[in-house]
């Protein structure tokens, strides 16, 4: 009796953690697709708007849906990358899933080939990310969903931000420690 009570309290643990995670992977992609309402890009050159996935986590298995949908008056394209070697500058925003974190620490010059996009906006949750020169991070605090902002990076893109969004946001320069 004593180990089927362990047992359903570890199963409450574990299925109310994951439980916690998809809602926490649910904010994060509407983040995304809503960052497309409240950046303004100078230029988009193609007929599409490219959201570049780098990795795969919860956030990138959520997106599907956003596949064909309008952001700034055009449909919204999923390209999937291996690597950001190659990466030209077709991306409107490129997003680094939890597990893109090798790929960054493997090869520390990935930031440096990050901040050469142009014009794309940089979003991970990864905790590094803000400090090393990404655009926006996904932070938890308080088990809530936050965004820190790294202004320096982003306005050097080019890419103007919305006072809406810097408003629920923390503005972090960069490096700052999280």
């Amino acid at each position: 009796m004593i180990f089927f009570r362990v047992f359903l309290l570890s199963f409450l643990v574990i299925t109310t953690g994951m439980a916690q995670t998809r809602l926490e992977d649910k904010i994060k992609a509407a983040y995304l697709y809503n960052f497309t309402k409240f950046i303004s890009w100078p230029e988009i050159p193609e007929d599409k708007f490219t959201i570049c996935l780098l990795g795969q986590d919860g956030v990138t298995e959520l997106l599907a849906p956003l596949e064909g949908r309008k952001a700034q008056g055009k449909p919204i394209h999923l390209r999937p990358i291996k690597s950001l070697k190659n990466l030209n500058t077709a991306c409107q925003i490129l997003y680094l899933a939890e597990n893109a974190r090798f790929h960054l620490q493997k090869k520390p010059a990935g930031v440096l080939v990050i901040k050469s996009i142009e014009h794309a906006l940089t979003v991970s949750s990864q905790p590094f990310f803000i400090r090393e020169g990404g655009m926006i991070g996904f932070v938890i605090v308080e088990q809530r969903v936050r965004l820190q902002i790294n202004l320096t990076t982003l306005r050097q893109s080019g890419l103007k931000i919305s006072a809406k969004l810097l408003e629920v946001a923390e503005v972090v320069q960069e490096g700052e420690h999280e």
